[in-house]
């Protein structure tokens, strides 16, 4: 079973600077073991000394968090892919770029608005298709990482597909 793994940048540097790394391991518990036999370093970031995932590392299997499933041993299937996002401490301001892509019946809904105003967010459109079955759109979004990740959860509770884009910026 291989799946996908999105390194945060910090540990890009005990990954040989590698973005995305080809996985193997049916639940996240093994994929995590696979990384830190086959990288050494990631260990001591990524696990205490009882070999739980640190407080401040939050792991993602397809935009769900995995504390919300069933943690290291929520279960993967094969081009699943697996993010490591280390906490940001102090309460810092966020901005993330990510792509919504809307089923259709959610396609005339001002599901952009709600999330700002829910989540405490602030959202700028930076471009988008819509017709009137399909749609996606490129948003950044500004704002405190709890109050993101309430409103990627939200998101994908009613449908909407969250994709992180690449280039992230942190203010």
């Amino acid at each position: 079973m291989e799946v996908h793994v999105r390194i945060p940048t910090p540990l890009k540097k005990l990954t040989g600077e590698q973005d995305i790394i080809r996985a193997k391991g049916s639940t996240v518990g093994e994929v995590i073991r696979w990384l830190t036999e086959t990288y050494p370093g990631l260990k001591e970031r990524l696990q205490d000394e009882d070999g739980e995932i640190r407080r401040f590392i939050n792991i993602y299997v397809n935009n769900e968090d995995i504390r919300f499933i069933q943690n290291l041993e929520t279960p993967l299937k094969d081009g699943d892919q697996l993010s490591i996002i280390p906490a940001i401490a102090g309460g810092s301001f966020l901005k993330r770029r990510v792509m919504l892509t809307f089923p259709p019946k959610l396609i005339k809904e001002p599901v952009i608005y709600h999330i700002g105003q829910r989540f405490n967010l602030v959202t700028n459109i930076r471009s988008a298709n819509v017709t009137e079955n399909t749609g996606w759109v490129t948003l950044e979004i500004d704002g405190e990482e709890e109050e993101y990740l309430k409103a990627v959860h939200y998101l994908n509770e009613i449908g909407v597909v969250v994709e992180p884009v690449e280039r992230n910026i942190i203010e």
